[in-house]
């Protein structure tokens, strides 16, 4: 069946008839409403305009206004009328659709004779045959747009069941609703599980698509109502609704809205946020909504259970990619650790996986209390900090290493101690922020930072995640032990090195300049040269002298004790 079905020329027929087998000379077929596409009025003998003059004449209308059974108006003086065409009499039959009043059937100005009984049961059937014509198409059209509804629904259900992300499915469901009932406007709002006052604007379609997904409002009005009784709330005018509590700055951007569904998100035994579909006043579609809410309800309860699977994904692929990033972490301690880019690593995932605005690695320096050596920061500059920047021991950090007990604040930056050093100006927009000690042997070694700007859609999720970012920094501590691990051993082999030329120069060099020493001796005493016997004991005593040199040399490597093994620099 066509979707725009013209049924004027059917209604036409029935005004025509009934004017020539009543003998009116005019007839005029008008509706309370106009849905479905049906005319407001249909005509016999009349201009649009002549037409428009009666139904606007205080006369008539007043005359069929909420008119229940036929009416017939005798003979009357043309001289009293102003309306053109004048009316001389009248036959109003009421036209009734499911027993309610729909519209009448007005015959006009019979020739030479009043309307009759008669004529009033010929129009009775006329008006019952008009009637009978629009519900049948009423019902038609019920029936195309109740398939439509559910081809439409099905459609964008198929659409959502591959791998897709929250964003994208909410984005889909909210301009689909709006194609399927000729909306306005559509937004969902859904309920943040980790802060149950609050709502988060996820997905936001018509009127320049604002407020923007990922702003959040207060849990209140209208909304609130709906999560909470998982009830669906119809208004017909949003901004005249006293329960409606709109934010000063969104009042004006809905001010033309009318007809308006708060229709709960419900998947099983979870409410998960709220439909809102809205349409301008006046609108033309509002009045075929208005008999589809259940349609509009069932949508509704289908975006929630592909939006619960979608989320069930995105949890799990979170989890998996915590799990594989821990992995990573634990594969790089197993081989030499390179400590700039075991930090740059750590760094990098968690800000892909949580989604972090800022994050970075500090170190405490052993010799000065008062600073502290920044290895790998992001998000406080444009190209980030270079590594080994010195910079102080800002409050909450020191707080951190002198405690040993991590930190983690909704409200960072109105916390107590909130000291940034000099310059970090990109800091003062953090929301969600977390400064985690590294401690290795009951030892801080520093401190891993990580944060989220106001009104990060990341944050929620983070805010649930601590413990993953926790196993992070532990990982990190373990990686920077390592570090300090290879220094060690680096150092303690060295020595080993230093000790074992000591023992073979004390063991081979030194003997063997001993007995040159011995045989020079014997050879002076054999020779009767005094020049000779001198240049004998000069050389002797040069070797003397370069044994006591090697012999010190020896001595100085084998005392030497491992200072800054472990380093006190970054």
């Amino acid at each position: 069946m066509e979707e725009h079905v013209d049924l004027r020329p059917t209604l036409q027929q029935i005004v025509a008839s009934a004017c020539q087998l009543t003998g009116a000379r005019y007839g005029i077929l008008l509706v309370s409403e106009s849905d479905w596409n049906m005319p407001e009025f249909v005509t016999f003998g009349l201009t649009t305009e002549d037409a428009q003059a009666l139904l606007s004449s205080a006369e008539l209308t007043a005359e069929t206004s909420e008119l229940r059974q036929p009416r017939r108006l005798g003979p009357r003086p043309s001289a009293t009328r102003t309306t053109s065409p004048a009316i001389t009499n009248l036959l109003a039959v009421p036209i009734h659709l499911q027993s309610s009043p729909y519209g009448q059937l007005c015959l006009l100005n019979k020739e030479g004779d009043e309307f009759s009984e008669a004529d009033e049961q010929l129009a009775a059937t006329l008006a019952k045959a008009a009637c009978s014509a629009v519900d049948n198409l009423r019902l038609l059209r019920q029936k195309y747009r109740r398939q439509q509804w559910l081809e439409e629904t099905s459609e964008m259900i198929r659409g959502l069941l591959g791998e897709i992300d929250l964003a994208t499915a909410t984005d889909r469901a909210a301009r689909r609703i709006r194609e399927i009932s000729g909306a306005d406007y559509s937004v969902i709002l859904l309920a943040d599980p980790n802060d149950p006052g609050d709502l988060v604007f996820q997905a936001v379609s018509g009127l320049d698509e604002r407020p923007r997904p990922g702003e959040r409002i207060p849990r209140h009005g209208i909304a609130r109502r709906v999560i909470d009784s998982g009830q669906a709330i119809v208004t017909e005018d949003l901004m005249t609704d006293p329960r409606y509590q709109p934010t000063p700055e969104r009042r004006e951007p809905l001010s033309g809205l009318g007809l308006t569904m708060f229709m709960p998100l419900n998947a099983r035994d979870e409410v998960m946020g709220v439909l809102v579909v809205s349409w301008l006043r006046g609108s033309p579609q509002a009045r075929l909504a208005v008999q589809e809410v259940d349609l509009v309800q069932a949508f509704a309860n289908q975006t929630a259970l592909t939006l619960q699977r979608v989320r069930a994904q995105e949890d799990q692929r979170r989890r998996e990619r915590w799990l594989e990033a821990a992995s990573q972490m634990a594969q790089l301690l197993l081989g030499e650790v390179d400590r700039d880019e075991a930090m740059r690593l750590v760094i990098r995932q968690l800000q892909e996986i949580s989604g972090a605005d800022i994050a970075g690695v500090v170190l405490a320096d052993q010799t000065d209390p008062d600073s502290m050596y920044v290895i790998v920061f992001e998000g406080v500059g444009r190209d980030g900090l270079p590594p080994d920047v010195r910079v102080p021991r800002w409050g909450l950090v020191s707080r951190v290493l002198a405690s040993g007990r991590r930190i983690v604040s909704d409200d960072y930056t109105h916390l107590p101690g909130y000291e940034p050093p000099p310059g970090w100006t990109a800091v003062n927009r953090l929301g969600l922020g977390m400064v985690i000690p590294l401690i290795t042997d009951r030892e801080p070694l520093g401190a891993l930072c990580v944060g989220w700007n106001r009104g990060s859609p990341h944050a929620a999720a983070a805010r649930a995640e601590t413990e993953q970012i926790q196993t992070f920094a532990d990982l990190a501590a373990l990686a920077l032990q390592r570090v300090r691990t290879q220094g060690d051993r680096e150092h303690l082999m060295l020595l080993e090195e230093r000790d074992r030329i000591a023992h073979e120069m004390r063991d081979l060099v030194i003997q063997r300049l001993f007995g040159v020493g011995l045989r020079l001796r014997t050879a002076g005493d054999m020779s009767s040269e005094p020049a000779v016997q001198q240049r004998i004991q000069d050389a002797i005593k040069e070797l003397d002298t370069t044994n006591r040199q090697i012999r010190s040399t020896i001595f100085g490597i084998s005392e030497q004790a491992p200072e800054g093994a472990a380093g006190s620099g970054p």
